[in-house]
């Protein structure tokens, strides 16, 4: 008759017990692990995406300054009807180079916090969030409106252009369309559009 031998099977018993606690163990290491990265990812980008908004006030209150001069001078185009938008034209002529260099230099102060933006949205991509896709459009769109104020810094820096140029006239368009109220609405939409992405995480990890 087969003899039980109970010592090894104490021991095989031990073993596989100590196998699965460590499975267990690496499982819940490697979640919490994860759910740590998620974390820091999250505050990281959120500091970023809070410093830029804070900083994209200061370009956009120079921008409704230079839309406020533009205004100005609709008095005081004369009879100058071979271009539209003169107002934009005398505007840029007399103060263009001045305002264009003062909006460059309060859009270098965001850049950095831009830049950063960026980069972590692209690092974010492997770290499995829900709903990652909403997190890259709220980054996209306040790239963008940093870069409708870099467009308007460009177009009344040059007072030099051929203003009859289809191009310029182009320019001159995309210059009056742009408007900071909308810029600014975008800024704070996006970055409740942000938060919530925030929160939908937060809660998946701490659920």
């Amino acid at each position: 008759m087969y003899e039980i031998d109970w010592t090894e099977l104490v021991k095989i018993i031990i073993s596989a017990w100590v196998a699965t606690v460590a499975t267990i163990a690496l499982s819940t290491w490697r979640r919490q692990s994860k759910a740590q990265r998620q974390i820091d990812f999250m505050d990281e980008l959120t500091n970023s995406v809070h410093e830029f908004v804070d900083l994209m006030s200061t370009p956009i209150h120079v921008v409704r300054h230079i839309k406020i001069k533009i205004e100005c001078h609709k008095d005081m185009i004369g009879q100058r009807t071979d271009v539209t938008y003169p107002e934009a034209i005398v505007y840029i002529e007399k103060y263009g180079i001045e305002d264009s260099s003062r909006l460059f230099e309060c859009l270098k102060v965001s850049s950095p916090a831009l830049a950063k933006i960026c980069s972590l949205a692209t690092k974010g991509q492997v770290l499995g969030f829900r709903s990652y896709e909403q997190c890259i459009k709220t980054c996209q769109m306040l790239s963008w409106q940093h870069g409708k104020l870099q467009a308007v810094a460009t177009i009344i820096g040059d007072a030099s252009m051929n203003w009859q140029n289809p191009e310029v006239q182009k320019s001159l368009n995309m210059l009056m369309q742009i408007d900071p109220e909308e810029i600014f609405t975008q800024l704070q939409t996006q970055n409740i559009e942000f938060l919530e992405f925030v929160k939908t995480n937060y809660e998946k990890i701490f659920k």
